[in-house]
């Protein structure tokens, strides 16, 4: 038999708010609009259960990425996986756009949604017109599925589908990270990079490259042979 899905039942008050009968009224309108909570995809559902650690990391990333976001921007995010950083970006900016080459996750990220301004598709980022300019790109966790020649033509596809002033944000693991990484990371990543390694390649099709390092929540500029995860900015793509 098939399980039904629960109904959360909005509490009473408590005689330790200020105003009882005030935060009664705002819980009401919650889980009026939300009676049935939200069903985390599989990927999620198993930070929830073994390791929210992982997932406020996961979290941070988007955060670092959102902070870069203008109200006005119109965003691509590559390699969406099942939607929630789309989701989170898409509260930061105008619109999003989420794509992927796994249709599971694609459907995974639309049965979650529930924001107007962000979309979700399954396709190939090297397919896509380059007449459609977008004002970030954002890639996490992409690069490093891939071999050297394929990343390379990664970053440059990337620079052809910015608008004027627009941004790439890319992600990925450091390369002294790998020999820590969980199975399932070790048996997908195909090449992580030394920082400046990713910076010589990617300033082959762009003006401006920022390197930052990630431990944990914490970006920063330190040291990046003992950083867990880069972030690189990219801006002025070279057209030539």
């Amino acid at each position: 038999m098939a399980e039904s899905t629960p109904t959360f039942l909005p509490p009473s008050f408590s005689k330790y708010d200020r105003d009882g009968q005030l935060y009664k009224e705002l819980v009401d309108q919650i889980y009026a609009r939300y009676p049935h909570g939200v069903t985390l995809t599989p990927e999620y559902a198993q930070f929830v259960e073994e390791n929210l650690l992982r997932f406020t990391i996961r979290l941070a990333r988007y955060k670092f990425v959102a902070r870069l976001l203008r109200p006005r921007d119109r965003v691509l995010e590559v390699g969406c996986g099942s939607g929630l950083g789309a989701i989170f970006l898409s509260q930061h900016c105008r619109q999003v756009t989420g794509l992927d080459v796994k249709e599971h996750e694609i459907n995974e990220a639309r049965m979650i949604n529930r924001r107007a301004n962000v979309s979700f598709a399954a396709g190939d980022f090297f397919a896509l017109d380059s007449a459609q300019a977008w004002d970030a790109v954002v890639m996490l966790d992409v690069i490093e599925h891939m071999d050297e020649p394929l990343g390379q033509k990664l970053v440059a596809q990337a620079g052809r589908i910015l608008a004027p002033g627009g941004m790439l944000v890319l992600g990925t693991p450091s390369l002294y990270s790998y020999p820590h990484q969980g199975p399932l990371s070790q048996a997908s990543h195909v090449k992580c990079y030394d920082q400046e390694e990713l910076l010589r390649l990617m300033e082959n099709y762009f003006g401006r490259v920022l390197p930052f390092s990630m431990n944990d929540e914490m970006v920063h500029t330190g040291n990046p042979k003992m950083a867990w995860y880069y972030f690189m900015v990219a801006t002025a793509p070279r057209r030539g």
